[in-house]
């Protein structure tokens, strides 16, 4: 018996139309979720980030408590309200930069007792500025380079503390500051 080539059952035809439909549609949700994953792991910066600490790896006790940190998140009166937003187009933003005046002086015939003042900034200081961002992790803005690693952006300023003598009529070291961020849900 000859089957003519043309002569194809609805039925089968009918299901194999579905099943390319299907297998377009598959195709192309998961090409768009593989994009979208590939974005994410490219650019685990974009997104807003806390500042949470702020330190130059001093032990201090500023609102004269037992407890001693080196954060001065944990003992400053001033308002902390630092978030840094990342976009995906190479900006990052800081609309409420926190930036108190910190003197920091170590006492006479000491060689590890600092003594910290504090000045609250008046207003708000913010910034937007361009990012770059390479592949192992570090990213660049400002005119320094953090670096990310397990939610956490930590940015170090070189030499960016003075360390007076008590009399501050000298400065006796620098410290670095070390910011570290962690991202917002």
């Amino acid at each position: 018996m000859l089957i003519d080539k043309f002569d194809v059952d609805p039925v089968f035809h009918n299901f194999k139309m579905e099943t390319s439909f299907r297998l377009l549609f598959l195709t192309i949700t998961f090409s768009i979720l593989l994009s979208i994953s590939k974005d994410e792991v490219k650019n685990p910066v974009v997104g807003g980030w806390q500042l949470t600490s702020w330190t130059v790896g001093i032990p201090i006790a500023l609102k004269a408590s037992k407890h001693v940190t080196t954060n001065l998140l944990d003992q400053t009166s001033c308002d902390v309200n630092e978030v840094l937003s990342f976009d995906k187009d190479g900006i990052v933003i800081s609309q409420d930069s926190f930036n108190p005046k910190i003197t920091i002086r170590l006492k006479n015939g000491s060689s590890d007792v600092y003594i910290f003042e504090e000045v609250c900034a008046e207003g708000t200081i913010g910034f937007a500025t361009d990012y770059s961002q390479k592949t192992n992790g570090e990213i660049q803005f400002n005119g320094t380079i953090g670096v990310v690693e397990n939610n956490q952006l930590t940015v170090v300023y070189k030499d960016a503390i003075k360390i007076y003598n008590e009399a501050l009529t000298e400065v006796i070291e620098s410290k670095d500051l070390t910011l570290v961020y962690k991202k917002k849900a």
